[in-house]
Parts: structure tokens; sequence; C-alpha cells
């Protein structure tokens, strides 16, 4: 594996993988006990998950299901979605998107693994408040959380 291209997103472990000009794609670690981003959709894009090692739970519109190695799992646009490794080992996971663009989020807010710290900094408050701010120019809109039950 080339360490020169690998990142940290967001507490991930990334590898931008080269494409042609249809789709995007990476390779992602997801350590143990951690989260995607918060249940967002894409308008333009469609995105798959395919599951080389471990499990990721993976909720699509407001259904969790488990995704074990093997598994395969293709969103059209506006399907809202997350994802969490609720495990014990890393999840090793290739995701991509049709049309391409969205994998540029990835190398802008991306840490490289060889930086001292780089994955504690891919989660820090200064990168979030970035990520906050430009997400929706890469095509990912963040959800409203639902609203409280009425008591």
């Amino acid at each position: 594996m080339d360490d020169a291209k690998l990142l940290w997103v967001l507490g991930h472990r990334i590898r931008p993988l080269d494409t042609d000009e249809s789709y995007g794609m990476i390779e992602v670690t997801t350590p143990p006990g951690v989260a995607g981003p918060p249940p967002h959709h894409h308008r333009r894009e469609s995105e798959f998950f395919f599951i080389l090692k471990g499990q990721l739970d993976l909720m699509s519109n407001g259904r969790w299901q488990p995704c074990a190695a093997g598994s395969f799992v293709e969103l059209p646009p506006f399907t809202t979605h997350t994802f969490i490794n609720h495990g014990n080992e890393d999840v090793v996971w290739v995701t991509g998107w049709r049309p391409k663009g969205f994998e540029r989020f990835f190398v802008e807010f991306g840490i490289p693994v060889d930086q001292a710290g780089a994955r504690e900094q891919s989660l820090s408050a200064t990168v979030l408040q970035r990520i906050v701010e430009s997400v929706e120019r890469y095509g990912m809109h963040v959800d409203a959380p639902p609203a409280p039950a009425a008591d």
C-alpha cells in the first residue's frame, strides 16, 4: 500500500483510488467504534459500499442493516445514510460515487497519515468547523435531526 496517498478523514483511514472520469472511489479503514458523518444525502450522486473485511453497520433512510464482508449496497441520490463500526476489529471497505466529484472532499480534508497526530487532527474542532462550513460544495447535504416527540 502506498502510504504517500493515505489520509485520515474524520477518524477513518482513506486511500484514494484511481478511476476513470465516470466515478470516484476510495478505500476506507474504519477502526472499532468509529462512526461515519451525521446522516446525510447526495442530490446528484449514487453511492455504493462494498465491505472487504469486518462488518459495517449502515443506515439508509432510517433503517440499519449489518453489512458483513462481501456485502454490496448501492444507494440512489437523496437516500439519507450514515454508518458505524460497532465491531472489535477494523472494517475495510470500498465506497464510490457516480458521477465523480465527491472524492475531492477526502483529499481536501484529509491529514496525511505520516503527519504526527494525524488521526486526532482529523477529528479536531478546526477541521470539523471547516467541514461544516463547506461540505455542501461537495454535494453532501446533512439532514436535520428528527424533531423531538411531542408530549
